[in-house]
């Protein structure tokens, strides 16, 4: 928790004065001290925090992957950042695609899980369940990611064709000060100089993901949570970047997915579950005791089936659960695998101050080999814990 003065930035008390005041909102709160679960909810239990909190901007986002073209909606909004394009003849199978991917990493984990009980199997089926039902990521987004992800490595390119109807969302990404130059970039091609795929197709995942949320109820609750898991996400980049062949795009998945699955969770619930999952959050209880008590799920058993049926491929979905299912094995030699697990355990404990536990397989594994390495890390991310994440333009 970051200290200060009461109504100095950095310091909780005094960033809870300006929100009491009405003299910020909630965009605002990553000026104040990064976020802190338990102080937020119980500052929305005061149902104070998050009046007037509706600044953002809409998302929207379409992909192409080798020289097909779509076409964009002529009823396209011109102010969204992602443009659904016209649905060609060969898009009806994703519904197929989506749904298969989903069955098939929940049989494959409950396979491999020892110890199988009809409590876990009951928790995967709902987890599919929730996630068939919200459909978090469109059909075009799922093409890109697909092309992306689908091999090891940053092996695929894009052309400006293939990105009809997500270039306002790529340009944002390209003239971002973190992920991109730092200036107004309005080129295509200029923007994929800049940005490698798998960058791209990150951002229009969790980007497609923040535009499905945006239409779902109790936002006053999940949003913190949202926020957490783009700030997760900014330092899953910062450590994917230093392997190329995992890259930061995968970083910033596997940071994201730390948090994603509990705020699709309480999208989709009642109102007296999401009310429930609050208390507990207020309370300080772990994101695992709240989904399980609550939902009957582990927020990371939707977070690896959404990567999953996002098109992000079979390793990022099992490289996520491990972290919470320890009675899923753990094998080094699954090269990618492992790296999906890395980023994600270096991410959290980064986040949670904890990056002193991180065992050398798992550093060694993303290219962090020296203790200096690692250390400067650590101390670049520093900054992001007391402010939050800089990247608004993504919900």
């Amino acid at each position: 928790m970051a200290v200060g003065r009461a109504g100095e930035i950095g310091c909780p008390i005094g960033a809870c004065s300006f929100f009491l005041e009405g003299r910020a909102e909630l965009h605002d709160l990553h000026r104040f001290g990064g976020p802190d679960f338990s102080t937020l909810c119980r500052l929305e239990l005061n149902q104070r925090l998050f009046v007037g909190a509706k600044l953002r901007m809409k998302g929207q986002g379409e992909e192409i992957l080798s020289d097909l073209v779509l076409k964009e909606r002529e009823d396209a909004d011109p102010a969204a950042l992602m443009v659904e394009p016209e649905m060609p003849a060969d898009a009806g199978s994703f519904d197929q695609e989506f749904d298969k991917a989903l069955e098939g990493t929940q049989k494959e984990v409950l396979e491999f899980q020892k110890n199988k009980d009809e409590r876990s199997a009951k928790s995967w089926t709902r987890a599919r369940e929730i996630v068939q039902e919200l459909r978090p990521v469109p059909w075009f987004i799922w093409r890109l990611s697909n092309y992306v992800f689908s091999s090891t490595g940053q092996t695929k390119t894009l052309t400006d064709g293939g990105l009809i109807g997500l270039r306002r969302l790529v340009f944002a990404a390209a003239s971002d000060p973190f992920l991109g130059v730092g200036r107004k970039v309005n080129s295509i091609h200029r923007a994929i100089e800049i940005l490698s795929p798998d960058v791209i197709a990150a951002v229009a995942v969790i980007h497609g993901v923040c535009r499905r949320l945006a239409a779902c109820q109790f936002e006053r609750i999940w949003r913190p949570i949202l926020d957490d898991a783009i700030l997760r996400a900014q330092i899953g980049f910062l450590v994917g970047e230093r392997n190329h062949e995992f890259g930061a795009g995968r970083g910033m998945l596997a940071g994201f997915a730390g948090r994603s699955g509990l705020a699709l969770l309480i999208a989709s619930g009642e109102l007296d579950d999401a009310r429930r999952a609050l208390e507990m959050l207020a309370s300080g209880a772990e994101i695992s005791a709240v989904g399980e008590a609550v939902y009957g799920v582990q927020p990371l058993q939707v977070s690896a089936l959404v990567l999953s049926a996002a098109g992000c491929g079979r390793d990022a979905a099992f490289g996520t659960v491990r972290y919470a299912t320890p009675a899923l094995p753990t094998d080094p030699s699954e090269a990618e695998q492992f790296q999906w697990l890395s980023a994600f355990t270096i991410t959290e404990c980064i986040r949670t101050n904890r990056s002193h536990t991180v065992t050398d397989p798992y550093w060694e594994s993303l290219g962090y080999i020296l203790g200096q390495d690692r250390g400067d890390l650590v101390a670049v991310t520093e900054s992001m814990l007391r402010k939050g994440h800089t990247l608004p333009w993504i919900l």
